[in-house]
């Protein structure tokens, strides 16, 4: 795997983000080859987007996904009903935080009395609450209050989740608002963003509510921090904290001449809400303790509309896998962090403990990079991936050695190590 695969897979694969490493401010140099999304820039000082010509660089080329080649579905669907009896649906906020007792409204108006339900969804469209009017309301607007808890009392997990509304008015009438018959999974790119040279945040704004993913690594090279895993995020200027190095805290990662962005995301359905501020339970562990089976709703299709193929997938398994890699039976310096190796070194390399559960007998793609530079692949390979090493072609000295495990669905487990080589 290249840095083609990476870099190429964002939702049109167009916007790639490189690097031009000036004094300050930095800049972003943004490769588009679709159209992009119209943003404000922060009100900062910024150097010209053409860099002068003693520093330009050629556009990187990069496989472009195509429309054809995106995900839709097929599945026979229904115009939504909703606009007469039901309408004028709205939230309070966006986000809210359970945790400290914050609450929501979910706000309609009803044209004629009716008895109203409102069924709160997790992005894996499983049935979190149900929320339902007292008899019959009268014309006019109305508000079902959520304190972001599930069926159970349970404080939900920080996740994004959505909700349908019906209404059940006189002489069998009913209407329903289902956002998802009409909005999210739109797979999109980004196509400005900025770096703070001292705090090292990423800028960037978002039109939409949407998840996205934020992937940081070296052109022609590794993949070396996933920063931003398919997350939820409330439309606006969004800001991620990052310290400017790899995932393993070994490369400066910002300062390589190669460093490259990719920042991808796919919307979320209309009025969907964001919840925070749970430290205790993540949404992973929250899926694994539901003991008793939850309604799941049916993911409706959206005829003529590209789907992300990633909006299709359960957040339970969407996600990139943290890797262990080892050296069986060698030495270690006096430090006792660093491996030395010589001559042939077994190399092993695994899933976490935590994750084996969801990504056992999947096929892998694996590629392993010594000092960012490409060295090796196993187009087709499974973990535990076992990999005995001739080291006769590489320099005596330190090094380190980075592994990308690619699935086939995008999801790329990321390991670096120093490593020290002995003849």
């Amino acid at each position: 795997m290249n840095a083609e695969t990476w870099l190429g897979k964002g939702e049109n694969a167009c916007a790639v983000v490189e690097m031009l490493m000036k004094k300050l401010p930095l800049v972003l140099f943004l490769i588009c080859m679709t159209s992009c999304v119209s943003t404000t820039p922060p009100a900062k000082e910024k150097a010209s987007l053409q860099p002068p010509p003693a520093i330009a660089k050629e556009p990187l080329s990069i496989a472009v996904q195509t429309v054809e080649k995106l995900a839709t579905e097929e599945r026979k669907t229904t115009a939504p009903e909703y606009g007469e009896l039901l309408s004028d649906v709205s939230v309070s906020a966006s986000s809210f935080n359970p945790k400290a007792g914050q609450k929501m409204s979910i706000s309609y108006t009803l044209s004629n009395k009716a008895e109203v339900k409102a069924n709160i969804y997790d992005p894996d469209l499983a049935l979190v609450r149900t929320l339902a009017s007292d008899g019959s309301q009268a014309p006019g607007r109305h508000s079902f209050v959520w304190d972001g808890k599930d069926q159970n009392g349970v404080v939900v997990p920080d996740e994004a989740y959505f909700f349908t509304i019906w209404a059940y008015g006189p002489e069998g009438t009913k209407q329903a608002y289902d956002p998802t018959l009409f909005s999210g999974g739109e797979g999109r790119d980004i196509t400005q963003a900025d770096i703070d040279p001292i705090s090292k945040a990423i800028t960037y704004r978002l039109p939409v509510l949407s998840r996205v993913l934020v992937r940081l690594g070296v052109q022609d090279g590794p993949l070396l921090n996933t920063l931003v895993d398919w997350k939820p995020r409330v439309a606006g200027e969004i800001t991620e904290h990052w310290d400017g190095r790899d995932k393993d805290d070994i490369i400066d990662l910002l300062n390589h001449r190669r460093f490259k962005m990719l920042i991808t995301y796919f919307t979320l359905p209309d009025n969907s809400i964001i919840t925070y501020g749970n430290t205790e339970s993540g949404y992973r562990a929250y899926k694994k303790s539901i003991k008793a089976p939850r309604p799941v709703k049916e993911r409706p299709a959206r005829p003529g509309v590209v789907v992300s193929p990633h909006y299709q997938l359960p957040r339970t398994v969407d996600y990139s896998p943290n890797l262990e890699m080892t050296f069986p039976d060698v030495e270690r310096n006096e430090s006792g962090d660093t491996p030395v190796l010589k001559d042939r070194a077994l190399t092993k390399v695994d899933i976490d403990e935590e994750d084996k559960s969801f990504f056992v007998n999947q096929q892998y793609e694996i590629t392993f990079f010594l000092d960012t530079e490409f060295y090796t692949e196993q187009e087709v390979g499974y973990a535990p991936f076992n990999w005995v090493w001739d080291l006769s072609d590489v320099a005596e000295g330190e090094h380190i050695l980075t592994v990308n495990m690619s699935g086939f669905k995008d999801q790329i487990g990321v390991l670096s190590k120093k490593i020290k080589i002995v003849k």
